[in-house]
């Protein structure tokens, strides 16, 4: 695997998957850019960055991810990283995919992930920027048909909105899983970049920018993160209430986010 190495700012880079899989794993949404026609595209998509099992041929000739039941949520049988993206079959994405898998030249993609942490207001306007965590992961796609590997990952989307929420639910109905189609990225090259701390101060010539303004602009971070809300009952499920692990989850992830990003305003 290739760093896709940073030009400006180089101090804040990493090129190590486990960083940029915690990026991934912290944001709901990414975007996945490809070519199509000579016309860029992006979408966003649930990008799940996880290991990948031992693969086999399958019997249309494409190759598919063995299953162990475990793989997706950090199982021992793996020997390297990959992203599992999802969607419907028609998805154009899926389609190039598919037909790559057919002799075609196979889809490359860019996926990424950005993470906001906080407003870090300078004293100056180009000193004005944020603290964030931004995972950029370059990579080829190829098919899964392999039916228990797709549910495998039905659930390990499932689980990324909401921990542990696959087992909480009504099994997945057979003919859903038909209308799922799943696109294994190889990871070909990958960055991170964070940015962290308080602003930094931007020098100004007073004799030929003019004076400072009277009162000193207030400088420092605002904290920013995602806060989940009190469930609102939507009446569809007449009798049910809200798990404890739907309680537990919420209030997790809001302490998790909240202390990250007040910590990383320092």
């Amino acid at each position: 695997m290739e760093p896709a190495t940073l030009r400006r700012h180089t101090q804040r880079g990493s090129y190590d998957i486990k960083s940029a899989k915690a990026v991934f794993d912290d944001c709901y949404m990414a975007h996945v850019a490809y070519i199509d026609n000579g016309l860029p595209q992006c979408l966003p998509m649930i990008a799940l960055v996880t290991e990948e099992e031992e693969e086999h041929e399958g019997a249309n000739g494409c190759t598919d991810t063995a299953y162990s039941g475990e793989c997706l949520n950090g199982g021992d049988k793996t020997n390297k990283m990959v992203v599992y993206l999802h969607g419907h079959p028609s998805m154009r994405l899926a389609e190039l995919t598919c037909e790559g898998s057919r002799g075609s030249d196979p889809p490359r993609v860019c996926i990424t992930a950005t993470k906001i942490d906080g407003l870090v207001l300078s004293s100056a306007p180009n000193g004005h920027t944020f603290n964030y965590r931004s995972a950029v992961i370059h990579g080829t796609c190829t098919p899964i048909t392999n039916e228990p590997v797709k549910r495998n990952v039905m659930r390990a989307v499932t689980n990324h909105i909401v921990a542990h929420r696959w087992e909480e639910v009504n099994p997945v109905a057979s003919f859903q899983v038909g209308l799922v189609s799943v696109i294994k990225v190889s990871i070909d090259k990958l960055s991170v970049k964070t940015r962290t701390g308080p602003p930094g101060i931007q020098p100004r010539n007073r004799e030929v920018d003019g004076p400072d303004i009277e009162t000193p602009p207030w400088v420092g971070v605002i904290p920013l993160w995602e806060q989940l809300g009190t469930p609102v009952d939507s009446g569809l499920s007449p009798g049910a209430v809200i798990s404890e692990n739907l309680d537990k989850y919420i209030d997790g992830r809001n302490a998790t986010q909240r202390e990250y990003a007040q910590r990383m305003a320092r």
